[in-house]
């Protein structure tokens, strides 16, 4: 059986954890963690190869993050709107407001963990967020150290295609 070393001796670095002896002795940082690393990995990336397709088709559509956290971007998007909506504003400002479906394909694919999905209970069978909270506080997260590595979001409403309303619904 192999012989422990003391939690003294481990760095925790990022949630790596290595051995800070021979980090110190080759003067670098620990490795970035590959695919390879885990044995679950490739199992959870599998499942991702569905995903895949449809960010590939332009079914599903990831939110930008940068978009979401620029400076001013409440002026620009006060509150939350549909995926068309979304769509026609950025033809309409020349503005990026999604991740074409490439720049989608490869956060989904890093291993850094750059896609944050967000779901919730609506309080309105109208809008998923009336009163602009939400994307307040997606806003504060995405600004916030803890939120600096997001480069996409999930947001259903602004990912999918509304099925269209009608009439009397619209009114």
């Amino acid at each position: 059986m192999p012989e422990l070393e003391p939690v003294s001796k481990l760095v925790f670095d990022a949630g790596i954890v290595s051995d800070d002896a021979g980090a110190e002795e080759k003067g670098s940082k620990p490795a970035a963690l590959t695919a390879a690393d885990h044995k679950g990995i490739p199992l959870l990336a599998a499942l991702d190869e569905q995903l895949v397709a449809v960010l590939t088709s332009g079914a599903i559509k990831l939110l930008r993050a940068d978009f979401l956290r620029a400076d001013g971007s409440e002026a620009m998007l006060p509150k939350l709107l549909r995926r068309q909506e979304l769509e026609r504003m950025e033809k309409e400002r020349g503005i990026s407001v999604f991740l074409t479906p490439k720049e989608a394909v490869v956060a989904l694919r890093s291993l850094s963990r750059e896609v944050a999905g967000l779901t919730y209970g609506w309080a309105s069978p109208d809008h998923p967020d009336v009163t602009g909270e939400y994307l307040a506080n997606v806003r504060r997260f995405l600004r916030h150290p803890l939120g600096e590595h997001v480069t996409a979001l999930f947001w259903e409403c602004a990912a999918t295609f509304d099925p269209p309303q009608p009439v009397a619904a619209r009114s």
